[in-house]
């Protein structure tokens, strides 16, 4: 079939897009929205600039380790009224991912908000569509804690497209050590307390990620398989905040304590 005009321009923006998100995310700078820039481009074709994206970062050293899902939680969906309705997925990669570290460079991002998750850990893929939570209990390994960072290169966020794109609001994610195992593990019921310089900001349970988190992996799954992409083995999936998104800046120390997932914490510098 012949490519049409209006095929080939959809795929140089799709290209424009993507080179110029990889070059904030690699460099560090904040753009003005693409959307402004170059064009506007369809949610889709949005998530596809994101698959670029990430595809330009593995090619330059990083590893592609996981998938956050955001805006889970009826807290976050009042925060974003507006700009997002319902879940979206952005990559998690080696480069924006840490384990315990006891300082948080402020620098690295440029508006931080803070959310506290709980991090699913699969021992095989998972491919949609029609996955259920069933299917995603019996390919998990384990369960972790987590705190997302949500920042974003672009210039006063730039809405839904711009945020798919820049992959999905996802500044990095900071896990936790302590992993059990998913048999068994009441997910609807993991509480979190998430504390600023020791004063209580937030407590939830693992309910607010879309009723249960494990019901966020396989919403993953599913939503996916329309891209053709899955869950592969090995990845973490963190399935978004169970409270609102809280403010953060340098000089804070941050502590998250979960019911059975230990505890992280770290100082912004």
């Amino acid at each position: 079939m012949a490519t049409s005009k209006t095929d080939e321009m959809n795929e140089a923006r799709i290209e424009q897009w993507a080179e110029t998100i990889y070059a904030a995310q690699r460099d560090r700078v904040q753009i003005p929205s693409p959307s402004e820039t170059h064009g506007e481009l369809s949610l889709h074709d949005a998530l596809e600039v994101q698959a670029r994206v990430a595809a330009r970062r593995v090619e330059a050293g990083e590893r592609h380790i996981g998938w956050k899902v955001g805006a889970t939680s009826f807290a976050i969906l009042e925060q974003m009224k507006g700009m997002i309705d319902g879940p979206m997925y952005g990559r998690m990669m080696s480069g924006t991912t840490w384990s315990d570290p006891e300082h948080m460079k402020t620098e690295d991002f440029f508006t931080i908000g803070l959310e506290a998750e709980i991090a699913i850990v699969l021992e095989r893929p998972l491919r949609g569509p029609g996955i259920t939570n069933a299917d995603v209990l019996s390919a998990a390994a384990g369960v972790i804690g987590a705190v997302e960072f949500v920042d974003g290169r672009v210039e006063q966020g730039g809405g839904l497209p711009n945020g798919a794109a820049d992959n999905a609001f996802h500044g990095g994610s900071v896990l936790g050590t302590l992993m059990k195992p998913a048999r068994g593990f009441d997910f609807v019921h993991e509480g979190a307390i998430m504390r600023k310089n020791g004063k209580v900001f937030a407590s939830a349970c693992g309910v607010e990620a879309l009723g249960n988190p494990l019901s966020v992996v396989s919403w993953l799954a599913n939503e996916l398989a329309k891209s053709g992409y899955q869950i592969e083995a090995g990845h973490i999936v963190s399935t978004g905040s169970v409270h609102a998104i809280m403010p953060a800046e340098a000089g804070d120390t941050i502590e998250v304590s979960y019911a059975n997932l230990g505890r992280i914490g770290f100082a912004l510098v």
